[in-house]
């Protein structure tokens, strides 16, 4: 489980809300879920420091994760919802992953439903460093606008539920991995 950012790199700002301290308290909480269901959870941090691209891919791959899930919250003049990043190679696995945890994820009070997407912000013809660089099925979620204020209320008054779906997707990919 990847909360992003972390230490000095304190991603999306809002006045003195940040992106960092959003990510870590969603990752605590989907990882509390996943453990009441006997998942064994890998976070890249527990706490508010700096981890590189490199070394959050390093312990995933070293530690032969099952899964990869990288929290993220967007920000943007406009815009709000959830959107779910994917390899730009639309491999079947990542596609199952994202399509799990965002029809989860619509269960809940998000305010909309921004899609599956593949590659980066700037296109297709690229990978955010995390998807690229891991070798498990992968996904990075950006859960609402940061710079959003109904989103930032939404992710305050159901941050549990958006967690608890969050792990029930994945859920969904372990037991479909288990049946193999």
């Amino acid at each position: 489980m990847i909360a992003g950012h972390g230490g000095e790199d304190v991603g999306a700002i809002l006045g003195k809300r940040y992106e960092k301290n959003d990510t870590l308290e969603i990752a605590k909480l989907i990882e509390k879920n996943l453990k009441k269901q006997n998942i064994k959870v890998i976070m890249t941090r527990n706490k508010d420091r700096d981890v590189s691209l490199e070394q959050r891919c390093k312990i995933a791959n070293q530690k032969k994760a099952k899964i990869f899930v990288s929290i993220h919250r967007n920000s943007a003049n406009i815009g709000n919802g959830v959107e779910i990043w994917c390899n730009s190679q639309k491999r079947e696995a990542d596609t199952k992953l994202a399509n799990a945890i965002m029809s989860k994820l619509e269960t809940t009070k998000i305010q909309q439903n921004r899609g599956i997407k593949y590659g980066t912000i700037e296109g297709e013809n690229g990978d955010y460093y995390v998807l690229k660089n891991t070798n498990m099925p992968s996904c990075l979620i950006e859960l609402g606008f940061i710079s959003n204020k109904q989103d930032n209320k939404l992710l305050d008054d159901y941050k549990n539920e958006y967690a608890k779906a969050i792990a029930d997707g994945i859920m969904e990919m372990v037991k479909e991995a288990i049946k193999k």
